[in-house]
């Protein structure tokens, strides 16, 4: 163990005055302390590590300090802030922790000494996040002792969930630059008009009466997407040939080698081949695989040819060309796709963040944007505005990552400050969504999700169709699954009575129409799968 006796000299007699008088000052300080969880506040890790270092100093009456954030290796003291510490002093205290970390280590001290500074290694989770450094003054409070340890655990809870959002955040808005620019490349061309438009020139070109397309992951049995043009717009695969892949696709896809069959008559292909679309027989065809470089996209298909010709290697070549072009698009749009992928597991990532601390209500974002994407659609919102209610169903409670652990998990009813302090998560929210400006338009679900339909919501007061359609539909399902899941203070409701509870409140909590909207759904769905 680590001296440091010498932090709190003095006898071991004390009067009874003496004790009250300790007690009065203690009482003050486990106050003081407890507003630690105020930082949680702090979007900013400066503002966050400055927070808490001015505690320290208010609480401990040190006449110099120190922070220092982890990094890789934790013995390295990377200091952020310092006050009142000449340089070659900080030199010395580095390296002297240096040398004493290990032996910290093994001894599963609260504290150490360096030099004339105490150190207190901000441990969570069996990890150390930082390091804070006091000089004591003879004005030290007489149970510095006590309260060093205290200091330590609650600074380092508030460190965790500042590293935590700054992490995700940094990881966010690199994801959304990349995101915009890979929008931006493929922002005007669509699958469907570029696979017509892809499919018309190859049928031209080669004097063919049908085209196809079947795109292919790796791992999948089937095409993911098929599309079969034609010059009769009714012409369909047939029911029992699904998507037209039938075995001569592949047997293309399986060696990736081009085929030109003149007669399918007689062929190994001629029956599944020949009747693959309904109303149709197809003659001859010309099929490849699509493959611009080492990575199987797809297979084409041309049939039909016009006239009384045979496939020719020019119309090999014009395929080929016309599928190189096609495939960039394709695999901009699948990198597009992955990474709104990366995008939503980036953000999920935070609203596990919100979960950490709210072990309460977790998988509670995830359950109300599914539900609220259902309610959407069947109350006829646009798709666009459905998509938007993906992101913002997800992130509708991020400001909660800046609301203290114990309001959020406390046992009991909310008092009057508490509750102010909850009401300020949307706020809370909006100032950190709004700094991503891919996310600009879900910032309104965020800010809105708790105004109600009579006014008396917050953090604006806004009434009626004031209040945006998608934070209405929100609010109704967030209200519904926490009514139903367990919290700190109370048991779940039942379904049944969550939707009478909803009933009640349409037209003062609650739009009515999206609120019976959402009882009929629900009930519905229970229906459906009773039955």
């Amino acid at each position: 163990m680590f001296d440091i006796s010498w932090i709190n000299p003095g006898g071991s007699s004390v009067s009874k005055e003496s004790l009250q008088r300790e007690n009065s000052v203690l009482k003050r300080q486990i106050q003081e302390l407890l507003t630690l969880d105020e930082t949680g506040f702090f979007i900013e890790l400066d503002s966050l590590l400055k927070a808490i270092l001015k505690k320290a100093l208010v609480l401990c009456k040190a006449e110099s300090s120190f922070f220092s954030l982890s990094g890789k290796d934790p013995s390295d003291l990377d200091v952020r802030i310092s006050n009142l510490i000449l340089e070659e002093k900080m030199e010395k205290i580095r390296q002297q922790f240096k040398i004493e970390y290990l032996r910290w280590q093994e001894s599963e001290a609260e504290m150490l000494t360096v030099e004339d500074f105490i150190l207190l290694p901000l441990v969570r989770r069996h990890r150390m996040l930082g390091v804070i450094g006091l000089k004591l003054t003879s004005d030290a409070p007489d149970n510095i002792c006590e309260i060093l340890p205290i200091l330590a655990a609650q600074a380092a809870a508030s460190l965790e969930s500042a590293i935590l959002y700054e992490r995700m955040f940094k990881r966010l808005l690199v994801l959304s630059n990349v995101f915009i620019l890979g929008k931006e490349i493929v922002s005007n061309i669509e699958l469907q008009p570029l696979v017509e438009k892809f499919l018309s020139i190859a049928c031209d070109g080669t004097d063919s009466d049908i085209a196809c397309i079947f795109l292919l992951h790796d791992k999948d049995d089937r095409p993911y997407y098929s599309y079969l043009r034609a010059a009769d717009t009714s012409l369909k695969f047939a029911d029992e040939c699904e998507n037209g892949y039938t075995p001569l696709i592949k047997a293309v896809r399986s060696d990736e080698k081009h085929r030109i069959i003149t007669e399918l008559i007689g062929t190994e292909f001629s029956q599944s081949e020949s009747s693959k679309i309904a109303g149709l027989t197809l003659r001859d065809t010309l099929v490849l695989p699509l493959k611009p470089r080492d990575r199987l996209l797809g297979v084409i298909q041309v049939a039909n040819k016009r006239g009384n010709f045979s496939y020719r290697p020019e119309d090999l070549d014009l395929l080929k060309i016309l599928g190189s072009q096609v495939a960039f698009v394709i695999q901009n749009a699948d990198l597009f796709k992955n990474l709104q992928r990366a995008y939503i597991d980036t953000l999920s990532a935070l609203t596990s963040a919100i979960d950490a601390k709210d072990s309460y209500t977790r998988g509670h974002s995830e359950r109300v944007t599914e539900l609220s994407i259902r309610l959407a659609e069947a109350f006829g919102v646009p798709a666009e505005e459905v998509e938007k209610i993906k992101l913002g169903g997800l992130l509708h409670d991020i400001g909660k990552i800046g609301i203290p652990e114990g309001i959020l998990n406390k046992p009991g009813r909310l008092d009057d400050e508490e509750f102010e302090i909850i009401k300020s998560h949307p706020d809370l929210g909006v100032r950190i969504m709004g700094k991503v400006e891919f996310l600009a338009a879900i910032v309104p679900i965020i800010k809105f999700h708790h105004e109600r339909y009579d006014g008396k919501g917050y953090p604006e007061g806004l009434s009626g169709e004031n209040i945006p359609l998608l934070a209405r539909i929100v609010s109704v399902v967030d209200t519904f699954d926490a009514m139903t899941t367990d919290r700190p203070y109370r048991k779940a409701m039942t379904i049944e009575a969550a939707l009478a509870e909803i009933e009640r409140c349409a037209g003062s909590q609650f739009d009515p129409e999206i609120a019976v909207s959402f009882v009929r759904m629900v009930k519905s769905e229970n229906e459906q799968r009773q039955s």
